[in-house]
């Protein structure tokens, strides 16, 4: 099986022309918009620059190591930067309209780019939440208000659709986790005589509206063309899920959560590599979730993101692998957590809990390791009961249930037209 490196690699001699745009180059293009492209790419208004210049100058900069320009814990490397560049299929596309915004004092992080496509197409990639809590923090956000990142993805989606329509090109729009919430909103945002001009509105992994705050979803508006992709191991693209909204389950090599990056989802020549449902380990934590969101408000939501996320910045954590990777600034983390509302302690708990009982991924269970080692210095603030099939010395079964058993794993290859899932 491949992913989206073996496509670009196996399909470099294919053109768009050749094979029409499908559901795994919107994948790969919605993932580009998490590269750092600052005085490379053009700002709005400014014209294009290909793909190929794009990518070369890109990792002519970096000097062997791109992992500071990307905006992402997903795996996007070198390779995918010379594959995307050197490809036939997007290589000589232009790229354009780059934007990029972040502010601490504003809970802000923002950034979209627009590659235009032969045969009058251009698509519109919004890039997801990045390393920091900022971004982290805006995610939690999105349950209780519009934010500054859905603002900004209104206003740029809105110039770029009034500007297709003059010059008669037609728009996808896509993004990866909170990407994808972006191209979502924005869409739904425009007025109703501009969205005959969207073609496709790509969600990968990226959660879903709040009722509350947006009462009209985008597949109210755009029916069979909002394309919504979540993995066999999905919690942020289940959040205020829909169970009546289709969506396509993507098979993964990732273990647990590690599945929402993108880069493990496995792929045919033009389409995904489908399964029939969530994992039941998967089920389990949005089930948590489900419970809590449904007896909060926004009040509620609001309070929980401001007194989890003040407590990550006081254990002094500006990043997010800085609080897992960190069991001192974790035990201070507890220390500010102190006086939280019970119900955030609760809902705490029962996440730590579910790392405890192996069915959380392993980026959360080093949470949970050094979260029960503070707990010793901290006393028991959150919810304490013994891990199912934990014996009385404290031993857990190790049987890895995190990853789908099914998931292939042989040598990567792209099967045909026929084999797989539908092309979308």
């Amino acid at each position: 099986m491949a992913n989206i490196h073996d496509y670009l690699d196996l399909r470099a001699d294919i053109t768009l022309g050749e094979r029409p745009f499908n559901v795994v180059d919107g994948l790969v293009l919605s993932v580009l918009s998490y590269v750092d492209f600052s005085g490379i790419v053009p700002g709005e208004g400014e014209g294009p620059v290909n793909i190929s210049y794009a990518c070369d100058a890109l990792l002519d900069r970096a000097g062997g190591d791109v992992s500071p320009y990307v905006r992402s814990l997903a795996k996007i490397d070198e390779r995918y930067l010379r594959l995307l560049g050197a490809s036939k299929r997007f290589g000589q596309a232009g790229v354009e309209d780059y934007v990029d915004v972040f502010d601490h004092d504003r809970d802000l992080q923002f950034a979209a780019l627009t590659v235009d496509l032969p045969g009058g197409m251009r698509f519109v990639s919004f890039r997801g939440t990045d390393n920091s809590l900022v971004g982290w923090r805006e995610d939690f956000m999105l349950s209780f208000e519009v934010t500054e990142a859905q603002r900004l993805a209104a206003e740029y989606l809105l110039r770029q659709a009034r500007r297709a329509r003059t010059e008669g090109v037609r728009l996808m729009v896509g993004g990866h986790s909170k990407g994808g919430n972006l191209a979502s909103f924005s869409a739904v945002l425009l007025p109703d005589d501009l969205r005959n001009v969207i073609e496709r509105v790509y969600s990968n992994d990226g959660p879903l509206m709040a009722p509350e705050v947006v009462p009209l979803s985008c597949h109210d508006v755009y029916g069979e063309r909002f394309v919504r992709i979540v993995p066999t191991y999905s919690v942020v693209g289940m959040l205020f899920d829909d169970p009546a909204e289709p969506k396509t389950i993507v098979r993964s090599t990732g273990d647990g959560a590690l599945q929402h990056d993108p880069t493990t989802w496995q792929v045919h020549a033009d389409c995904l590599d489908e399964a029939d449902d969530l994992l039941p380990q998967c089920k389990l934590v949005n089930a948590i979730f489900d419970k809590w969101m449904r007896g909060a408000n926004l009040a509620d939501r609001e309070l929980f993101t401001r007194q989890v996320f003040d407590a990550f910045e006081a254990g002094g954590a500006t990043a997010f692998d800085e609080v897992v990777g960190n069991p001192a600034g974790a035990q201070r983390v507890l220390a500010a957590l102190r006086d939280a509302d019970p119900r955030t302690k609760e809902l705490l708990g029962e996440l730590v809990q579910v790392a405890a009982d192996k069915t959380w991924d392993a980026t959360v269970a080093a949470v949970a390791s050094a979260t029960r080692a503070a707990l010793n210095a901290v006393g028991a603030m959150l919810p304490q009961r013994r891990p199912a099939g934990e014996s009385e010395a404290g031993e857990r079964d190790e049987k890895h249930v995190g990853k789908d058993a099914d998931a292939p794993t042989s040598s990567p290859t792209l099967p045909g037209d026929g084999e797989g899932a539908s092309p979308r």
